[in-house]
């Protein structure tokens, strides 16, 4: 227990606090770009490979970058929120075309197929029959369609052996969608307020620098491994990637966060933690001084008790239970299959040193 609070909290203060990387940022835009702008387009549309591809859409980002910056700054959370969610999806289009190797081809009929459906205009003024439009396109070659974001990230992921294409996705760029771009039930609801007020100006789900962290971070993952690819060094842009995805936090955090403070003054959430710390150490003082004479129902019965009191005190016993209650029984169950393993250990340990003795 005690190591899942010290996870959240640091997780939580690495999102929160400043992260100045002026100079670290300067040294991986210019190497970016330079890996990215090193040799020509090629002048045969055949001879075009996924790693052009891949090095067009890292200046691509790097460009993103600068305006999502540029937009946090000036504290403009709606174009930061967007432009961050085109540089996660300009990143992963461009880590799929590295690890596909028919994405040239793919893009090109994509193009295609698009061609079509920009031109309808056309035909609904009445200027040029829809037929005609469709064989002069047909001309070009055939149309194809790309999978989607997510697909590309388990494609990705399959061809790394990793999961960091997906978790960026559920991190930042499902949320975005969700919270931004999209006209849901989720955004539409951010502009009324806790007091049930409606107003112009939408609530902001997401910490102001998040947009800027996911935008840094996506530029180190793709510049990482196109420079991978092109056998150069690759350590200071994974990094660099890594020491900002760690620091963007989901929408479901900053929610929850904001909800304290409205509801608890910061006073009250100071004792909130010291509380928090000490229920902690009394349920770890619990767990190891309880043996094999208390049951499994027992001790799971205790560590309910524990968060019912937390949660309570959190001011999120409002909240439906079908929403948390899975969130704590997964919590519980792994404190207690955690227990139950440290537990096992311990009685080996002893009938080995009793054997020995």
């Amino acid at each position: 227990m005690t190591q899942i609070a010290l996870v959240v909290a640091r997780t939580v203060l690495r999102g929160v606090l400043p992260y100045p990387d002026l100079v670290r940022r300067v040294r991986v835009r210019h190497r970016a770009r330079s890996l990215a702008a090193r040799d020509p387009w090629p002048d045969d549309e055949a001879a075009v490979t996924g790693l052009d591809y891949a090095t067009v859409a890292l200046l691509r980002l790097l460009s993103l970058q600068r305006e999502t910056r540029r937009a946090v700054r000036w504290r403009q959370r709606e174009a930061a929120a967007l432009l961050a969610r085109t540089s996660l999806e300009t990143c992963v289009l461009g880590l799929w075309c590295l690890h596909n190797p028919d994405a040239a081809a793919m893009l090109r009929a994509s193009e295609i197929r698009a061609a079509s459906t920009m031109l309808t205009f056309l035909s609904a003024a009445g200027l040029i029959p829809d037929a005609l439009i469709k064989q002069a396109v047909a001309a070009l070659g055939e149309p194809g369609k790309l999978p989607d974001v997510r697909a590309m990230t388990q494609q990705i992921d399959a061809a790394t052996s990793a999961r960091l294409a997906a978790h960026m996705y559920d991190l930042a760029y499902r949320p975005a969608s969700q919270y931004f771009t999209h006209a849901t039930s989720s955004a539409l609801l951010r502009h009324v307020t806790s007091k049930r007020r409606r107003t112009t100006r939408p609530t902001n789900p997401w910490f102001r620098r998040v947009p800027a962290r996911t935008a840094d971070a996506c530029v180190g993952l793709l510049a990482g491994a196109i420079a991978v690819r092109m056998a150069v060094p690759a350590d200071v842009f994974l990094r660099y990637a890594e020491g900002h995805a760690g620091r963007v936090l989901p929408p479901l955090v900053v929610t929850l966060g904001k909800g304290l403070m409205r509801k608890r003054s910061l006073v009250d959430l100071m004792h909130l933690v010291t509380e928090m710390q000490e229920e902690t150490r009394d349920m770890r003082a619990y767990l190891d001084r309880v043996g094999t004479g208390e049951t499994r129902t027992e001790r799971e019965a205790q560590l309910r008790a524990m968060f019912d009191k937390l949660i309570a005190r959190l001011g999120l016993d409002d909240m439906p239970p079908d929403a948390i209650q899975p969130i704590i029984d997964h919590v519980v169950m792994k404190a207690l299959d955690e227990w139950d393993a440290e537990h096992a250990s311990r009685v080996q340990q002893l009938a080995t040193g009793s054997s020995s003795a």
